[in-house]
């Protein structure tokens, strides 16, 4: 797939903003304009962050969070469901993500500066700050303070480590933060896919939440390797009257159409012109028919024998088996949304800062809310679950009993942002790996198994490897790495 869909919908819409008043401008050609407004740009910049998120790194994050598997009649993502990734394969996401995203978020950055527009300088400062923690995350060091600077001259940014990067970013939102957003510049941005339909304030005040959110998101991650300095920050943060999203950030304008779907719908429904390629896990299905989970029948659609998930990698399952049990089909949508950040998403994160650094009954009520809006979000209902002596009544208990009811609810509420659910393994360790191999009985509902057919001796992967096209063009590249290393917060 490597990312087929292109942001062709967020180009349509800046050609459709462009005013007709200057079409007798003939020694201007108006398929490439010279200056176009940041505020035009916006959306389209929107748009390709969103297509790689929900295309390429939907798929590789979904398989490695154990919600979805490889069908087994087909082949088309079997190298990331057997962890055998090579540098050719995501390159037009890193593409996407620099030569598309960052390099206009820049420009946006620099004439909202110019301009005195503090509103869409924040918009511009968080938009790039959750790219570089998404690339980051998945390569820990990337190009970050000499990148984008390719008119400049340097073609060659040095690589700096993901340690140093979220270091910056924090202090690049802070910045952001501490602007005056009375300034007459600071005006209201309609063109922006997440917050355009709010005024004024509605939408400054919709990002302030976006960026605390992500303060918020850098933090949590580093809980693992500094614990002690992501208590400081986090306590901080949460003690200072900051507020975080109530709301999705998200672009909601797909309708089923050729190249204006979403995306993943588009790459991997329409283009690749079949419906049943991404299969459900046994580890997510298994885990959500213990629970008697209604998510299960919003997430896949099964067979005639009912819901069947196959084992992470199986892609030489018995025809006997599979044809009477029919595995489950991920159910994806041409007009479903894509999630920068999603409400129940954000409930998790403070239930789990609370439960780490805050309050204990803060802790349980975001717990609880994140569990009855994932759940909504979906358009099922888990009142009764999450209620006194349902199945996921808050525990209560000690600190790792708490987390992990947080995390294992986290990641049944990430499908189709699997990417975050298989960060947060990595972190935490939940969901668990199983002490037994796939097709044990004696495996457990919910537990991570390694692939059948994996290729790195039983070793889990935990990031993406450089592309070919970086080793190519900057020899500042650092050495390769295995995709079993982890990145700095999870050591």
């Amino acid at each position: 797939m490597k990312n087929i869909f292109a942001s062709l919908f967020g180009v349509l819409l800046v050609m459709s903003l462009v005013s007709c008043d200057d079409y007798l401008d003939i020694n201007e050609d108006p398929n490439n304009p010279s200056n176009v407004d940041a505020t035009l740009t916006l959306p389209t910049t929107q748009m390709t962050i969103a297509t790689s998120l929900n295309a390429d790194y939907a798929v590789v994050g979904g398989l490695w969070a154990q919600h979805w598997t490889q069908s087994h009649v087909a082949s088309q993502y079997r190298d990331e469901d057997r962890y055998a990734l090579n540098r050719l394969d995501y390159q037009n996401a890193w593409a996407e993500m620099y030569a598309g995203a960052l390099i206009d978020l820049k420009k946006i950055e620099a004439q909202a500066v110019r301009d005195g527009n503090w509103n869409l300088n924040l918009q511009a400062v968080c938009l790039s700050a959750f790219t570089y923690q998404i690339m980051a995350d998945w390569y820990d060091a990337v190009p970050y303070s000499e990148s984008l600077n390719g008119e400049e001259g340097n073609a060659a940014p040095v690589y700096e480590s993901g340690e140093v990067i979220y270091a910056d970013l924090i202090r690049r939102l802070d910045d952001a933060l501490g602007k005056d957003f009375s300034a007459s510049g600071s005006a209201q941005i309609p063109s922006d896919f997440l917050f355009g339909s709010l005024s004024e304030e509605g939408q400054v005040a919709a990002w302030k939440d976006f960026a605390n959110t992500l303060k918020l998101k850098l933090w949590l991650r580093q809980t693992k390797v500094n614990n002690a300095g992501a208590g400081t920050a986090i306590t901080a943060l949460l003690s200072s009257g900051a507020t975080f999203l109530t709301q999705d950030a998200k672009v909601d304008v797909f309708v089923d159409l050729p190249d204006k779907s979403n995306p993943l719908y588009e790459s991997n429904v329409r283009q690749l012109n079949v419906k049943t390629n991404i299969r459900g896990s046994r580890t997510l299905i298994s885990w959500l028919q213990e629970n008697n989970d209604p998510r299960l029948d919003a997430y896949f659609a099964p067979g005639s024998g009912g819901h069947y998930g196959l084992w992470q990698g199986w892609f030489d399952a018995p025809t006997q088996t599979v044809g009477i049990n029919q595995p489950d089909v991920a159910i994806l949508s041409a007009t479903q949304p894509v999630y920068f950040f999603s409400a129940d998403e954000v409930s998790f994160m403070l239930a789990e800062a609370n439960a780490r650094y805050g309050n204990a009954a803060d802790a349980k009520a975001y717990y609880e809310a994140g569990v009855l809006g994932a759940c909504t979000r979906v358009g099922t209902d888990c009142s009764s679950l999450v209620a006194a002596g349902g199945t996921y009544e808050y525990p209560n208990g000690s600190l790792d009993q708490n987390l992990k009811a947080i995390i294992y609810q986290k990641w049944a509420s990430l499908v189709y942002r699997g990417y975050e659910a298989f960060w947060d393994q990595n972190r935490t360790g939940y969901p668990e790996i199983s002490a037994f191999p796939a097709f044990d009985d004696n495996v457990i509902p919910g537990t991570f198994t390694y692939a059948v057919a994996g290729t790195t001796n039983g070793l889990f992967p935990k990031r993406l490897v450089y592309p070919e096209s970086e080793r190519n063009t900057n020899q500042n590249i650092p050495a390769e790495v295995a995709i079993t290393v982890p990145v700095w917060w999870a050591q």
